[in-house]
């Protein structure tokens, strides 16, 4: 076993041994205390660039656990509906950027998965970089470009460090699609993928918002998640199967609801400022929904404009199937 697995193996077991002591401590505790404790994690784990390193490297490895276990699923690669249905989805619905645009461009996807993304933006015939923390995933999303005659290039790196592996590579589309919300700094991350745009060029972020979950809901969720951490791992597997009503295909986006303890949330406002502050204009909701799929355009948006669709409407792809 490697160094680097045995120290991430003793960083979670020293997560769920403090975990297990504070659930220790909540039968002592009046409802106010246990509140009160529950708020404070939940502020430390979230913080946008100061996220507790434990929180941080647990987050990292439930995404690595979900690439093993959970590689099948809804709107994976492995949905034969949604395989087929990428490319326009891209284009028409999260996008709205016409499919003859992509063509010949490079595209960056920050934060790959295992290619469900990349794949489309393979089809529409887009040159395409992957960035992911997790070697398996970004293992699996150079399986799934084989196929295509494209340029292609595969890094393993958090996007903190986007700048470090692509030193002064620019981007006409930068695609980050729940990646953000998740990541230790927020705020670093946020830059490195901003400053990866080519002047004109589009960045396209899908971030979890505020308005689907207010801070008190999303404070009991957080709770759920710390008890999801103490379970075994056969009781995560129940667990999540009880919450997708039995459905298989839905355990890889419940594993993804409960499994990182990093899940931000946040208001379009706040965004559309942050990306201002970039230099980009034209920022966007492409889909009005509660979550946020924001398109923005850095610098002049007049070169794009005579690529630009209508806005699609309900109901949208997730919603459809």
């Amino acid at each position: 076993m490697r160094l680097r697995d045995l120290l991430s193996r003793s960083a979670k077991q020293r997560l769920k041994a403090g975990l297990r002591r504070l659930r220790g401590l909540l039968p002592w505790a009046g409802r106010e205390e246990v509140e009160a404790l529950y708020r404070l994690l939940h502020r430390m784990v979230h913080d946008r660039d100061q996220a507790l390193d434990l929180a941080a490297l647990q987050t990292k490895d439930a995404f690595a656990r979900e690439w093993d276990e959970f590689r099948e699923g809804l709107y994976l690669a492995s949905d034969p509906w949604f395989k087929a249905n990428v490319a326009r989805i891209i284009s028409e619905e999260e996008l709205q950027i016409r499919p003859e645009w992509f063509k010949g461009k490079d595209v960056l996807d920050a934060g790959c998965g295992n290619g469900r993304w990349a794949i489309g933006l393979a089809e529409l015939g887009s040159n395409v970089t992957v960035v992911d923390i997790n070697e398996n995933a970004v293992e699996e999303t150079r399986k799934a470009l084989a196929p295509y005659p494209i340029q292609k290039e595969f890094y393993v790196a958090p996007l903190e460090d986007l700048s470090r592996v692509l030193p002064d590579r620019r981007y006409d589309l930068v695609w980050c699609w729940g990646v953000l919300h998740h990541c230790r700094s927020f705020t670093r991350s946020f830059r490195e993928v901003s400053h990866a745009v080519k002047d004109m060029g589009l960045l396209y972020l899908y971030l979890y918002g505020r308005e689907t979950r207010p801070l008190e809901d999303d404070l009991e969720l957080f709770k759920e998640r710390v008890r999801f951490q103490v379970m075994v791992w056969e009781e995560r597997e129940r667990f999540l199967l009880k919450k997708a009503g039995g459905d298989v295909r839905r355990l890889h986006n419940l594993h993804d609801l409960y499994a990182p303890l990093i899940n931000r949330r946040f208001d379009f406002a706040e965004i559309r400022t942050l990306l201002e502050g970039e230099g980009f204009g034209d920022v966007i909701r492409t889909i009005l929904h509660t979550e946020l799929f924001i398109r923005a355009i850095k610098g002049s948006s007049e070169a794009l404009q005579a690529w630009v669709l209508p806005p699609k409407q309900p109901p949208f792809w997730f919603e459809q199937h």
